[in-house]
């Protein structure tokens, strides 16, 4: 038997449903500006990265993370908040792996929240 709340790596379900207030149409937006935000945040961390914009880099690591949660993309917020951490707390350089993570996490939370707006709008 399949529950239509689903939790896996990418999104939590039960999250996403809770903060669409039951409401498909209003999921479908929070998804949306999710996928629309999410992929500039993820290339201004590429680019801040390559820039070497530490202080940059950890400001837009904070403000997916903070996303991310919202939504249920629990994966993601935390690579981002190791990112944060790292570099509020210790002035840390971040390792291109970790944003090569933050880039395949993204992608993973994305493919699911594709699917899940395509559930909701049928």
């Amino acid at each position: 038997m399949t529950n239509a709340i689903t939790t896996s790596d990418n999104v939590q379900r039960a999250r996403l449903d809770e903060i669409g207030l039951g409401d498909p149409e209003f999921t479908i937006e929070l998804i949306d500006i999710m996928l629309e935000d999410g992929a500039e945040r993820v290339r201004q961390m590429r680019a801040a990265f390559a820039a070497e914009q530490i202080t940059e880099l950890g400001r837009v690591a904070h403000a997916l993370k903070g996303s991310a949660l919202n939504i249920g993309a629990i994966a993601l917020a935390g690579l981002c908040a190791e990112i944060d951490n790292s570099i509020r707390l210790t002035g840390a350089k971040v390792s291109e792996s970790k944003i090569s993570e933050v880039e395949a996490a993204f992608a993973g939370a994305s493919a699911e929240l594709s699917s899940i707006k395509q559930e909701l709008s049928a």
